[in-house]
């Protein structure tokens, strides 16, 4: 996974450490909740399936 330098303060997703500014850290999405079925947005003429992530934050020490 690729490394990043950090612009902001962060908080380890895996082992709860922070991330100080200027760091290198990695970063990857979650899928939260996902819907096959999904939603209709006109009517129900079209459905789209629905996806719900949210972006998970690693240290450098425990990217995987």
């Amino acid at each position: 996974m690729k490394l990043k330098r950090t612009r902001k303060p962060r908080t380890c997703s895996s082992c709860a450490s922070p991330i100080q500014k200027g760091e290198l850290y990695s970063q990857r999405s979650q899928t939260v909740l996902f819907d096959k079925e999904g939603q209709s947005f006109n009517g129900g003429r079209t459905w789209e399936p629905f996806r719900l992530t949210k972006k998970v934050d690693f240290c450098k020490d425990c990217t995987p």
